[in-house]
């Protein structure tokens, strides 16, 4: 590896080191503020050194044992799934976990990495199909089946990664644009078509870009089709989603509808982050987290905590990290001479930067809660076992990227 690489590497690994350590810097704060004797604090000092482990083991094994196993760990993965919802602990309203003494495991979170050289394989070795459907179908299987055995639980946080990597990676290895549009359109027509001007318009430029890309009239009639009946099947889905999960939509588009209920985190969240200031109030003193005002101030909300005792400018740092994070995953993935390799490295990244914009734009007001952690920051022991093993698959891309 020349210097240089080298040289930018060194920057992935202090990026990734900040994150650990601004986590277990907060994970004090917020031990400290409830009284619990630096409980998060501990566990999360276990947790990063055992997932450190697990990304050291991961590095020192070749990325082609992971390809010839793929299938076997994501079929098992699956079974995970379909057996935490039999015996699974409940845990606010989700069967998700499994228990053993003290220590809790969360299968969706393995089912994300699992799920991830799945398609990695598949793609890669298929490189001559993509414009096939049954690659496309097959590839969406694998996405959705975890996907769906996850609403189950229900974890619709979790569940929406599997679209976001399955999207990211499709598009990586070159999917044919017609695929693309179609698992685009069900997402986009849902989103919009609470506004009907805009779910109009939307359609209009969707159907432009249809027939510009594919060319291909009865396709953009399917396409179209499918784009009008998620829209009209959106009350039906809004109708099965869980009341909390409709709440935290509802108080998104309007905060102070419900201040001292389903609103009542994003509004101390934004409070937190707001009250920071420039330079912030200082370590262990901030008043939405000492005082106890910031509900999961250690989990999904660490970065209000974060911000309000360290400023625009420690929160500037999380972001910039993030993003050498995103930069250096983007160039490893673009450079590895391996198709597998280098979906890995992309699917890794893609995966990573979403959990943390949708947890970022989440605690600012920008999205509805949804639950999902920020990667490397949030205290949760299944959270940073997959994250960090993650990582070990991008170093592990980083330092094998002239395979073929």
């Amino acid at each position: 590896m020349s210097s240089k690489g080298r040289f930018s590497d060194l920057w992935l690994v202090l990026s990734i080191l900040f994150l650990l350590a601004v986590g277990l810097i907060s994970n004090f704060a917020t031990s400290y503020a409830d009284g619990t004797g630096l409980y998060y604090f501990q566990r999360q000092l276990f947790w990063i050194g055992l997932g450190t482990v697990l990304a050291l083991g991961i590095l020192s094994l070749p990325l082609r044992v992971f390809e010839m196993l793929a299938y076997l760990v994501y079929g098992l993965s699956v079974a995970s799934l379909i057996l935490v919802l039999v015996i699974g602990a409940k845990h606010k309203g989700a069967t998700s976990w499994f228990q053993f003494g003290s220590i809790q495991l969360q299968p969706s979170e393995f089912a994300k990495i699992a799920t991830l050289i799945a398609l990695a394989r598949l793609l890669s070795e298929n490189q001559r199909d993509l414009d096939r459907a049954w690659l496309f179908l097959t590839a969406c299987a694998l996405a959705l089946l975890p996907m769906g055995l996850i609403l189950v639980q229900p974890d619709l946080g979790t569940a929406l990664i599997f679209p976001v990597m399955l999207f990211v990676m499709l598009i990586w290895a070159g999917i044919a644009p017609k695929f693309l549009l179609l698992l685009a359109m069900p997402a986009v027509a849902v989103l919009t078509s609470w506004l009907l001007p805009l779910h109009i318009a939307i359609l209009i430029v969707f159907v432009v870009v249809a027939f510009v890309t594919v060319r291909n009239i009865p396709w953009v009639a399917v396409l179209t089709g499918l784009y009008l009946a998620f829209g009209a099947l959106t009350p039906m889905l809004w109708n099965k989603l869980e009341p909390h999960q409709q709440r935290r939509i509802t108080t998104f588009l309007d905060p102070e509808s419900d201040p001292l209920g389903a609103a009542y985190q994003l509004i101390q969240s934004k409070i937190a982050v707001g009250s920071g200031g420039v330079a912030g109030k200082g370590f262990l003193n901030g008043t939405q987290t000492q005082l106890q005002f910031l509900p999961e101030g250690h989990n999904d909300f660490i970065f209000s905590a974060f911000a309000e005792e360290w400023g625009f400018v420690g929160a500037l740092f999380v972001v910039m990290a993030f993003f050498v994070l995103f930069y250096r995953g983007v160039a490893i993935a673009t450079k590895c001479h391996a198709p597998f390799h280098s979906l890995i490295a992309i699917g890794v990244t893609g995966t990573i930067i979403f959990q943390t914009l949708t947890n970022l734009l989440m605690t600012v007001g920008f999205l509805p809660v949804t639950g999902l952690p920020l990667p490397l920051v949030s205290y949760g022991g299944s959270s940073m076992l997959v994250t960090l093993a993650m990582v070990g698959l991008l170093f592990s891309t980083a330092l094998r990227w002239r395979e073929y």
